[in-house]
């Protein structure tokens, strides 16, 4: 069974890379969960690859935890990716987010 997270600085996060979108990028903070409307909400963070650039794009937001998933098994991400593979600046972006910078 492959896993579906992987802990960085003691947090569970799932990353994911979207195509053909401004937000290519989005980490979720699994231990970022509260209940809503009879379901469990968590955090994310969307950006480009360039979330600092005047252009870039990064946002916080949250989603059903069912959308964590991959497109065409009811998510709405293309691919999960390590957290390694995210671009410096989005790791950068994500620490902050995480309270690390």
């Amino acid at each position: 069974m492959k896993k579906k997270h992987e802990v960085i600085n003691g947090q569970r996060i799932s990353v994911w890379e979207n195509k053909n979108c401004v937000d290519k990028y989005t980490v979720v903070f699994l231990d970022d969960q509260y209940p809503h409307n009879h379901a469990t909400y968590v955090a994310y963070l969307a950006m480009s690859g360039r979330p600092f650039y005047p252009q870039g794009f990064c946002q916080r937001g949250e989603m059903n935890i069912d959308a964590v998933a991959y497109k065409g098994r009811g998510g709405c991400f293309n691919k999960r990716i390590k957290f390694a593979d995210l671009p410096a600046d989005c790791q950068r972006a994500a620490f902050q987010d995480m309270g690390e910078a």
